[in-house]
């Protein structure tokens, strides 16, 4: 995961979102992107078509003078010191499955999660469940009454707030503070990796919901996706917590970013387990660095995924790579290369991205 400067990244970009919907005044606004990249990286020849930003001097975000990757830049391994060495033996011994512990999935949200499982469950049992957490239920309660939403009335109980959401965004909404609660809590230097981490599933679960219509998948799906995808990271940044009780943990951003890169998706799964997430998601935790197969049946899904991180590293919300978007495998295998409405996204993405900082 890459650091980002600065204490106002610590706030949670969905949030600032929510804030921004919920605030009556007129403002330009809307997400952003992020994490990591994987998958070998590949160079490319063609000269980028000229556009009003090229011929005006300057190329477009999304095909920067400099690009070479068409494809997940792959990590290599760096010279690892001693304390990088130290926290990467403890993580594969947590794989062979010794002493590992992974973050539990917080009580009000197992419940509610179970209750959407079942088909004795109720808007009524969610909203009694909802109420047991004080941050569960005023997050119900603002988004339910944001425009994205809102009817006529403004509603002040959750059990109409439950009503008026659905059981789609009640899912999601349980699991962003599922995240948001077990990427809390950390201190010291650890404490800055962990800010990167939850703000960049906040980044990357944003541009997936952007990109899902594009290609006729569930908005509420593809943020979901996007959300927890890397959520791998969260044991790595529990076992450097661990060696930061011993003693200061002084690992650099390139050995923290390597060592995430190389175990995430094992612990994701294991997690995804843990948690019981859906079939489909926890297969994408666990593979979605592999490039799909033409008859992988998640393949569109694990596509937008790689296309996502492209565009996070290309806005500098994860390690920043020189990536030629419209030239990658990933853009014209899902037959966006030439698509006029993914480059209108594409276009005020940057814009969308920065006003919504600016206002942290």
């Amino acid at each position: 995961m890459f650091l980002f400067e600065g204490e106002r990244y610590t706030v949670g970009l969905w949030d600032l979102i929510w804030g921004w919907l919920t605030d009556p005044s007129p403002k330009a606004g809307h997400g952003a992107p992020a994490p990591d990249g994987g998958h070998t990286a590949t160079m490319t020849d063609d000269a980028p078509e000229e556009n009003a930003d090229e011929a005006a001097g300057e190329p477009p975000w999304y095909r920067p003078s400099d690009a070479v990757y068409t494809t997940l830049y792959d990590y290599p391994r760096p010279t690892l010191s001693s304390e990088a060495l130290a926290l990467e033996n403890a993580l594969a011994h947590q794989l062979d499955g010794h002493d590992l512990t992974l973050p539990p999935l917080p009580r009000v949200a197992e419940k509610v999660l179970k209750d959407l499982r079942s088909r004795k469950s109720s808007f009524n049992l969610i909203a009694r469940h909802v109420a047991e957490d004080q941050v569960i239920a005023g997050a119900v309660l603002r988004m339910a009454n944001s425009p994205l939403y809102r009817g006529r009335d403004k509603i002040q109980s959750l059990q109409p707030a439950v009503v008026r959401l659905g059981t789609n965004s009640i899912k999601t909404l349980m699991m962003h503070q599922s995240l948001r609660a077990v990427s809390a809590g950390f201190k010291g230097r650890t404490a800055h990796y962990a800010a990167a981490v939850w703000l960049n599933s906040q980044a990357s679960a944003f541009v997936m919901r952007q990109l899902a219509p594009l290609r006729g998948i569930d908005v509420d799906d593809a943020f979901m996706i996007g959300l927890l995808h890397d959520i791998g990271n969260v044991v790595v940044l529990r076992q450097a917590a661990q060696h930061t009780q011993i003693a200061d943990l002084q690992i650099s951003q390139e050995e923290f970013d390597y060592i995430c890169h190389e175990c995430h998706q094992e612990f994701g799964e294991l997690i995804a387990d843990a948690w019981a997430l859906p079939e489909h998601l926890k297969t994408i935790i666990s593979t979605h660095h592999t490039y799909p197969e033409p008859d992988n049946p998640l393949r569109t899904e694990i596509l937008l995924i790689h296309a996502c991180d492209m565009i996070c590293a290309l806005l500098g919300y994860g390690p920043p790579q020189p990536y030629d978007l419209l030239e990658s495998r990933a853009v014209a295998d899902l037959g966006l290369d030439d698509n006029r409405d993914f480059l209108d996204v594409l276009d005020v993405l940057p814009g969308e991205v920065d006003d919504l900082l600016d206002a942290l």
